[in-house]
């Protein structure tokens, strides 16, 4: 039986991928121009990519250095024979004369990070320690607005769990009991806040004792030294606030198993 030979030619005139290979180079030849265009686009493009991060790498870089100068001051020593001019002037350890010159100097620096790279997490940092460092001027007004603004708006969860336990106090100290407790509860029945909740049990149960509400306080801190590890390292200062508090009650509130 014999065989029928196909030339080179008819072979390759039946191979599709040739055939799309043609068509896409006559795609070519014949949009060189706009394809030309649309290529110098996708550069343009890559370069404005590569440029918007260095661009943001630069501000990132910007804001953490602002934001350490701040926490560096917020953190320095207060001596009273240190310079009135410059904190460096005995080394690399800032040292101020007083309290308020040290806030005061971080101060300045937080506000240039929080009002620089707001939307950021140095910005959200920055405004949260901004708020912490209001408080020590005195500037409560302002101090509230900032760290409201960090625990109820979005962004990193941790540095709004810390503004919400400086909220806590402020409320607390301000007359908001109620306003007090409800963060702390909320912090402490939510399984993604980060900060140990028998830290957040003995804040609370401080609050609810100023409020003469001892009996729930213990209860708080039962169940936060039930929750804690035996061998925790708040297990044993839980224990022994619960016996101060049961040891202070008075005579009045004990039951009658208790006397």
């Amino acid at each position: 039986m014999g065989t029928t030979k196909l030339t080179r030619k008819e072979i390759l005139s039946d191979d599709p991928v040739r055939e799309k290979i043609i068509r896409l180079f006559g795609l070519f030849q014949a949009n060189r121009a706009k394809i030309g265009v649309a290529a110098v686009l996708i550069i343009v493009f890559a370069f404005g990519m590569w440029a918007t991060s260095s661009y943001l790498d630069g501000r990132a870089h910007a804001a953490g250095v602002t934001l350490g100068k701040g926490m560096a001051f917020f953190m320095a020593t207060v001596s009273p024979d240190a310079s009135e001019d410059d904190p460096y002037a005995e080394g690399d350890t800032p040292r101020f004369i007083s309290e308020e010159a040290r806030y005061l100097a971080a101060a300045g620096y937080f506000s240039d990070a929080a009002n620089g790279f707001g939307a950021g997490e140095a910005g959200r940092t920055a405004r949260y320690y901004l708020g912490l460092t209001q408080l020590k001027l005195g500037e409560e007004g302002e101090a509230r607005k900032n760290l409201e603004s960090v625990a109820f708006g979005s962004g990193n969860r941790t540095v709004g769990f810390l503004a919400k336990k400086a909220l806590a106090d402020f409320y607390a100290d301000s007359g908001n009991t109620v306003g007090a407790e409800d963060l702390l509860r909320g912090m402490i029945r939510d399984s993604k806040c980060d900060i140990p909740k028998e830290d957040l049990g003995m804040q609370l149960a401080v609050i609810l004792v100023a409020a003469g509400k001892r009996d729930e306080a213990i209860r708080v801190l039962r169940e936060a030294s039930e929750a804690s590890p035996i061998f925790g390292v708040y297990n044993q200062q839980l224990l022994a606030e619960i016996e101060r508090l049961q040891s202070a009650a008075p005579a009045a509130d004990m039951s009658v198993e208790e006397l």
